[in-house]
């Protein structure tokens, strides 16, 4: 059990999880000013939506324009648009879940990440994504099995160790196991700051 670093720990922000998305389609979730490109991208996008409404991948490009924008409204509303259409597009899916999940909306995120496993191939990002989501809405023992089934798929992928050692820690246990977790992490991503500094926090 935990002595007096059970209470940081309890406490923990998984911070990480906002930068998932990152490797999917190119993206990022450090908003910048509409450019540009990003209003040109939106309006041919609306000009094939109004030819086909029906097409799904379009409402994708522009939602994936809209968030680039910071207009996440507009984005997760034209992830549902092209979800109604086809919901079985993981890419949609992958989408709705990093935008729900930057707007707070854990349930919401949990909900798409699982959908999106459901739809095709197993990647790492939104794993991490439902990992994160279980942490921050207190469901420590949930999280934790997660987490020890996908390290056991995915063992060179570093938010799994550090959500376990989270996780390990809001549910008071072993010290020196959330220390190890954190510090495989670290030797997986040397440069995330955050596992470093939640290290540090501990070893105080």
């Amino acid at each position: 059990m935990f002595g007096s670093g059970h209470g940081v720990w309890k406490s923990y922000c998984v911070v990480p999880c906002l930068l998932l998305l990152g490797a999917f389609s190119g993206c990022s979730f450090a908003y910048a000013a509409p450019t540009a490109e990003q209003s040109a991208i939106i309006a041919e996008q609306t000009k094939v939506i109004e030819a086909n409404p029906k097409d799904y991948k379009a409402y994708f490009r522009r939602a994936r324009a809209y968030r680039d924008a910071d207009m996440v409204r507009e984005a997760i509303e034209d992830c549902n648009r092209g979800i109604a259409i086809n919901g079985k597009s993981q890419h949609l899916w992958v989408l709705l879940s990093g935008l729900l999940f930057s707007q707070k909306d854990y349930k919401g995120a949990l909900h798409a990440s699982k959908r999106a496993q459901e739809c095709g191939p197993f990647n790492v990002f939104i794993g991490g994504i439902e990992v994160g989501c279980l942490r921050l809405l207190g469901q420590n023992q949930r999280c934790f099995n997660r987490c020890e089934e996908l390290i056991s798929k995915c063992p060179n992928y570093a938010d799994y160790y550090f959500f376990r050692s989270s996780a390990r820690a809001g549910l008071g246990g072993d010290r020196v196991k959330v220390i190890q977790d954190l510090k495989v992490a670290i030797k997986l991503d040397p440069t995330n700051q955050t596992y470093k500094h939640e290290l540090e926090l501990l070893l105080k």
